[in-house]
């Protein structure tokens, strides 16, 4: 007979001691599909069975008898868990949940039965029992709620309604933290859904949504209904314009014969306009033409007058250095200076007169102020003369002769000179 190791539906292991398996000749479980069997010695895993007949002993089976053996009996098909995080609240305090489904299964022998033994409690008979339920109460404790809370309550009720890559950022890191907790216990996520639940406020919108939807269906009618009056109207204009087809088609003709007509006119005076423009720059370039003829005549002017002048220049030098040769500098002096006053007006000869008076002028009074400037000099010089020999004097009636003059010049010298500080003579 099988024995049932399932208490409940959503049971997902067992571990059972092996006193509790059913039987007393042959103490054996069979396996059914989607579950694995594992003997447990001494708190470590001894062998995995993963389908068939598990056996564990009994009185006919003395060479399989193994004492302190645990059976952990493990459900490896997928299952579905129905999880829900309610009461979240957001910066404005409004209130809001979440919910989904989660679906996973055993894939880790190992992690699964560490965390047996590490999250249940031996019952009476000594059986430790992992439920769906087990697992979604850690998951609520340690990954959903520990998520969710603290990145709901920074935001605002608003922001979280309308921003949908906010939302998507915490699925995506709550399904993150999921999948990895569920690896840490050697469970496979395999689906993961999410459905929030805004409350009121999201009643409010869903309310102010359909409210706006019924007023743009109203005003989609309106429109509609407009829109037939329109076409209403469209028609008798219609009919209006048909029955004035031929008035206005008369009118037309007229508007574009008169329109013909002007851009004739404009036509012609455009090309009137190019004619006098043609004119105009012809006579302007003939002008220039003019201009430059004038221009090449007047420089050729000046070059044959340039030309004469230095003919006249080369004559002319040609002549004083004949005449320097024979009468002298001066001679051809005056003859250049004649012929240079010869091209000269009476009012330039007039001026040049007075600039030569003006220059002998000058020239007599620095003569007369040199000569006033000698007399000076040498009245000092008979002055100081005059003084030295009345020092001379002086000093003969003291005492003996130290001084003598000079017989060139009559200056008083000393005694011991041997030449005259004045002229320079040499004393005997």
């Amino acid at each position: 007979m099988a024995f049932k190791w399932k208490r409940q539906p959503d049971e997902l292991a067992r571990v059972v001691p092996k006193k509790n398996v059913d039987g007393f000749f042959r103490k054996s479980v069979i396996l059914s599909p989607n579950e694995k069997g594992v003997l447990i010695k001494e708190g470590e895993i001894e062998e995995v069975i993963e389908s068939g007949k598990l056996s564990v002993g009994g009185l006919l089976s003395p060479g399989t008898i193994r004492k302190d053996v645990d059976v952990a009996l493990i459900d490896t098909s997928p299952k579905d868990l129905q999880w829900k995080c309610s009461k979240l609240w957001t910066a404005d305090n409004q209130s809001l949940s979440c919910s989904g489904v989660l679906r996973f299964r055993v894939m880790e022998i190992k992690r699964l039965f560490q965390m047996i033994f590490a999250y249940t409690t031996s019952d009476k008979d000594g059986e430790r029992s992992l439920s769906v339920q087990d697992v979604y109460k850690r998951l609520e404790s340690e990954v959903i709620t520990l998520v969710l809370e603290p990145e709901v309550r920074t935001e605002n009720i608003e922001n979280i309604y309308g921003n949908r890559e906010l939302r998507m950022r915490l699925e995506n890191e709550l399904e993150m933290k999921l999948r990895s907790t569920l690896e840490m216990w050697g469970l496979e996520m395999l689906r993961y859904t999410i459905q929030w639940d805004l409350g009121s406020y999201g009643r409010v919108m869903e309310a102010t949504n359909q409210f706006q939807t019924e007023e743009e269906l109203a005003e989609l009618k309106t429109l509609g209904g407009e829109g037939k009056y329109e076409r209403f109207g469209r028609v008798d204009v219609a009919q209006v314009r048909a029955s004035q087809a031929p008035t206005a088609v008369r009118s037309e003709f007229f508007r574009e014969e008169r329109l013909k007509e002007e851009e004739a006119r404009l036509e012609l005076e455009r090309l009137r306009h190019e004619a006098d423009m043609k004119e105009a720059l012809d006579a302007i370039a003939l002008k220039d033409q003019l201009h430059i003829s004038k221009a090449k005549g007047m420089r050729a002017e000046l070059e044959v007058e340039q030309d004469m002048k230095d003919r006249e220049h080369y004559r002319d030098m040609d002549y004083i250095s004949a005449v320097t040769s024979t009468g002298g500098a001066d001679v051809a002096k005056t003859i250049s200076e004649g012929r240079e006053y010869a091209k000269l007006s009476s009012e330039q000869l007039e001026a040049l007169a007075k600039v030569k008076q003006s220059e002998v002028m000058a020239k007599e009074d620095k003569v007369s102020f040199m000569m006033d400037v000698e007399d000076r000099e040498r009245a000092d010089a008979y002055r100081r003369h005059e003084l030295d020999a009345g020092l001379m004097g002086a000093a003969s009636s003291k005492g003996g002769s130290t001084v003598k003059r000079c017989s060139g010049c009559g200056s008083t010298i000393p005694a011991e000179a041997s030449f005259c500080s004045q002229c320079g003579k040499k004393l005997e």
